[in-house]
């Protein structure tokens, strides 16, 4: 199914008449409008309560969590337009029309007319995660920006990562604005929360895997380690970076060398450009293809 588009009709008489309602009118002349110009069955007018549990916002991240089977519907601006990723969005899940104030205060800030309710996310153990011979994985030690958190999950999933791994206290959540700033990526990858990393640490090396902690002040220059055997990447929040004790842990820190007067890469920045070794050497190590 498509997702609805009101067409012309007499639109700025038809805004003046809305403007000259009082608010409890306003919604329902909306859903009578959309009613009008249903273009064939299947489209759904929104005229009921909304959950906002489980919403993200931002039509990449709605698409990605489509596609993982994750959505229970779709919210729609009706002034959204016309867009490929609507258009797919409409074959793969249920789509309701809002008026844009309404998706506004459902999904506060740049929600780029979209919105959706997810159905829960499945809760992976480490154990469980490990269970399933994962050749990369990503640590994320006290990453507290969901923007960082978004971004870093972007990363791991498209280079590849079998999974990542959370701790339960130090960590931002897995908010709207950090699905967001994942573009979905979080709605694709396996996500393991722990209760502290040091134990997780000492559970991933017994599964066979390297667990290399990226250090401003670390020994090795990336390019230098081999990271085409298994290996879990672990990454520190901004400022104070991976813990003493996370790092104690792990057999090996790693650096990316800088050559300006800023000391180190933001934490986002800094885990694309070592996931981003990581398949350079990967894809080195299988040949051409």
């Amino acid at each position: 199914m498509e997702a609805l588009h009101l067409g012309p009709r007499n639109e700025s008489g038809f805004a003046r008449d809305l403007r000259q309602q009082p608010p409890d009118r306003v919604q329902a002349r909306l859903v009578d409008a959309a009613r009008e110009h249903l273009p064939r069955r299947g489209h759904e007018v929104c005229n009921h309560a909304i959950s906002l549990s489980q919403l993200i916002h931002g039509r990449n991240a709605v698409l990605e969590a489509a596609r993982a089977g994750r959505v229970i519907r779709v919210y729609q601006a009706a002034s959204a337009g016309h867009d490929p990723r609507l258009e797919e969005l409409a074959k793969l899940a249920r789509v309701e029309i809002v008026p844009a104030e309404k998706l506004d205060a459902m999904a506060p800030g740049v929600n780029q007319g979209v919105a959706a309710e997810l159905k829960p996310r499945r809760e992976w153990t480490l154990k469980q995660l490990l269970e399933t011979n994962p050749s990369l994985l990503v640590a994320l030690d006290s990453i507290l920006d969901p923007q960082n958190l978004g971004a870093i999950l972007r990363s791991a999933e498209v280079a590849g990562s079998d999974g990542a791994i959370l701790p339960e206290h130090r960590s931002a959540p897995l908010s709207p604005a950090a699905v967001k700033a994942s573009s979905g990526a979080s709605e694709l990858l396996p996500i393991a929360k722990v209760a502290g990393l040091p134990s997780a640490i000492a559970d991933i090396k017994r599964a066979g895997i390297w667990c290399v902690a990226l250090d401003a002040r670390g020994e090795i220059p990336a390019w230098e380690f081999d990271f085409t055997q298994r290996v879990c990447i672990v990454v520190g929040g901004e400022g104070a970076g991976v813990h003493r004790l996370v790092k104690e842990r792990c057999d090996a820190r790693v650096r990316l060398p800088v050559a300006g007067h800023v000391a180190s890469f933001n934490a986002s920045a800094a885990a694309a450009a070592l996931l981003y070794e990581v398949m350079r050497q990967r894809a080195i190590a299988r040949g051409p293809t």
